[in-house]
């Protein structure tokens, strides 16, 4: 930092317009050490800690998709056809520490305890160039302790690289706010590209930073002019590759990612709570959301769509279902911002505040949360608000990033980004506090007062609809246990769930589906049916039902149950395949021939079907169907579709016993088995 640069900071304090109370350079550099390296040694500690955690070596959700699509680019395999989904920028460095260190999860993980900690002395960059070293220190030691940052520092999630990419792109405007040059201002706009191929909505805060140029009115109009442009272009320069490949190898045209619109839908419809990230009618998990919505959106639009036109269905749903019922939608948008500003974590792939303090201990001992940064960053920012022009990039982010957020829904993880910048605002509150104490100005310190004490009260006021209970930490936990066959183990975390929360479907549905694993169906209607009460039409809740009644001994009550599970999910390729498998049980139990109907459910499956696990079970069904029926020659093409959609061996044997079927149809047909 310049001489000039710095006797500028020292100045734009009003209590100390002489400096004299800043921290002097050498001593905020000792101190700022000894911060990052707190920040480091605590995220360190907390990886080491979340080991404990059964996702650590198994994560879920978008971590997961995060670690295949990483570990397919290290072996240098392609992940997912077409456009870009989601932004590559978190995937692509995930693959590189991949590529460095194998397939562990430990190392990554270290590797971003880094970069949180290297983060910290980002913020205090940010806080020193806006106000002076002391507010740089204050806000660095906000960053280095805000649990939440701690946790996200540790997940294989965008946050790690939204931060230190969104404070770097606001250094490097306020660098150029400092020195105006062309070379600094492209360099502000390149950082922000960066930052925007982890994070797309941070171009909403590009677009404000560019209106800020034009307004800046130190110089003449068409210079601004031609800083608003430079500086687009900038932003378009790191952009541009991602751009082409969607064009050129995904072939569509996505200028990032195609995943807004179906995220602008999801926050953004009649039945929206503002922070359940599920499109409506869509399966829970991932790959299955995914897949659902594409086939929702190609049924309604009776054509298959490219990403692009998905991504715009449901963007068009969203702003029809608001233009039809504005005042809905404006008490919904009023609702999202509340969420935001509300001093609690809202969970999204997991609950965020079980697993960490769950697995992470060290999180319970960090001071900083929400309900403390808030209250004061807020305040701090209104007390810069008359330097806006001359602090627009920092000053214009928290703003920004918010809409950008409440637009579509609300979690944590979203929010994260914003912290540490609210951070700075939090900082120069306390460090204005201070000097009005300094100066004995106990009127205004009083108003200060009274302006935190207001904040505090609305931010701690936390919405009765938000759920505070561990009933979602514990039915994921479950869930995981499940996973590994530990049904024992998820049943009473079911229960314990449902215990906090007996209002959340989730956990009675899996916890009858874990009653019918340990061959206890009858004890599993009743979940089931609790499930259906709270949740109708729930997919999961209506197939578990049809597997109790078979198991009960029930063909006719299986196959009505069939028969609604079909009703209620028409494009779920394992509704049909079920629906199939009743209409054959219940036939098999009247000693009946299989009715044409179990084929053409299978038929429709097989339409429908969108994973290879979906096509190989029913494409291997119905060539049994036709074998068993004698019809061997028609057989044939299912069993290879079959092993085409399933190439390798599996652990259940399923690859080779269609293996053997297809060879015992093709002697059967008098063809020549290869």
């Amino acid at each position: 930092m310049s001489v000039r640069t710095q006797s500028a900071l020292r100045t734009r304090d009003p209590l100390d317009p002489a400096g004299q109370h800043d921290v002097a350079p050498r001593t905020a550099r000792y101190v700022l050490i000894a911060i990052v390296a707190l920040a480091f040694f605590v995220r360190v500690v907390y990886v080491l800690q979340s080991r404990a955690s059964p996702l650590f070596d198994a994560p879920q959700m978008d971590a997961l998709y995060h670690v295949e699509w990483a570990r397919a680019l290290a072996r240098g395999e392609a992940f997912q056809p077409g456009p870009f989904f989601r932004a590559p920028g978190y995937p692509w460095f995930l693959a590189a520490l991949t590529w460095l260190f194998g397939d562990g999860l430990l190392a990554p993980r270290l590797v971003q305890a880094a970069i949180g900690a290297a983060s910290c002395a980002l913020v205090y960059l940010v806080g020193a160039r806006a106000f002076d070293r002391r507010t740089g220190l204050v806000a660095a030691a906000l960053a280095a302790g805000y649990w939440m940052l701690v946790y996200f520092d540790g997940e294989l999630l965008l946050p790690v690289l939204e931060v230190p990419t969104c404070l770097v792109a606001i250094l490097m405007a306020q660098r150029f706010a400092a020195q105006p040059s062309a070379a600094r201002l492209a360099w502000a706009g390149a950082a922000l590209g960066v930052a925007a191929i982890v994070r797309p909505n941070v171009l909403l805060w590009g677009a404000c930073v560019a209106l800020w140029l034009v307004a800046r009115g130190h110089a003449d109009l068409r210079r601004r002019v031609r800083d608003a442009v430079l500086y687009a272009l900038a932003v378009a320069a790191p952009i541009l590759p991602v751009t082409a490949y969607n064009s050129f190898v995904g072939h569509d045209r996505v200028l990032i990612s195609t995943q807004g619109g179906v995220n602008f839908w999801i926050g953004n419809n009649p039945t929206s709570d503002g922070s359940t990230a599920i499109a409506p009618g869509t399966r829970p998990d991932w790959w299955g959301g995914y897949h659902d919505t594409v086939q929702q959106a190609e049924a309604a639009e009776g054509r298959t769509l490219r990403p692009s036109e998905v991504s715009r269905h449901y963007a068009q749903r969203a702003w029809s279902w608001m233009a039809s019922d504005p005042w809905a939608a404006v008490k919904h948008l009023a609702w999202k911002a509340r969420l935001y500003w509300t001093d609690w974590e809202l969970g999204n792939n997991q609950d965020e505040v079980f697993f960490a303090q769950e697995f992470g201990p060290i999180v319970r001992w960090l001071p900083f949360t929400f309900g403390v940064v808030a209250p004061l960053g807020i305040l701090g920012w209104l007390l810069s608000a008359r330097r806006w022009r001359e602090i627009g990039p920092l000053w214009l982010f928290v703003p920004a990033w918010s809409a950008s957020v409440i637009a579509f829904f609300v979690c944590a993880r979203f929010r994260i980004p914003m912290i540490p910048v609210l951070g700075v605002f939090a900082a120069h509150a306390l460090v204005f506090a201070v000097d009005l104490w300094r100066r004995r100005s106990f009127a205004s310190l009083g108003v200060f007062g009274v302006a935190i004490a207001i904040l505090a009260i609305l931010a701690q006021a936390v919405p009765r609809q938000v759920d505070r209970t561990p009933s979602l930490g514990l039915w994921q936990l479950g869930v995981m246990r499940a996973q590994d066959g530990d049904f024992e183990e998820a049943i009473e975390l079911y229960r314990r769930a449902i215990e906090a929360n007996p209002r959340k479907a989730f956990p009675h549905q899996d916890l009858g589906l874990a009653l019918i694993a340990r061959s206890q169906p009858a004890e599993a209607l009743p979940s089931l049916a609790e499930a259906l009460r709270l949740s109708p039409g729930a997919s999961g809740a209506l197939q578990g039902r049809v597997d109790a009644l078979w198991a009960l001994g029930r063909p006719a009550e299986a196959l009505a149950a069939a028969n609604e599970l079909v009703r209620a999910a028409p494009l779920l390729s394992g509704a049909h395949y079920t629906l199939a498998r009743a209409l054959m049980f219940e036939a098999e139990a009247a000693r009946r021939a299989v009715p044409t109907a179990a084929r053409t459910a299978l038929e429709r499956a097989l339409e429908v079907a969108n994973t290879p696990d979906e096509t190989f079970n029913t494409a291997f069904a119905l060539g049994e169907l036709e074998r068993t029926t004698g019809r061997p020659r028609e057989a044939i093409p299912f069993y290879e579709r079959a092993l085409r959609a399933r190439p390798e061996p599996d652990a259940a044997g399923w690859h080779a016993r269609c293996q053997a079927a297809l060879r015992e149809a093709q002697r059967a047909a008098g063809t020549n088995p290869n």
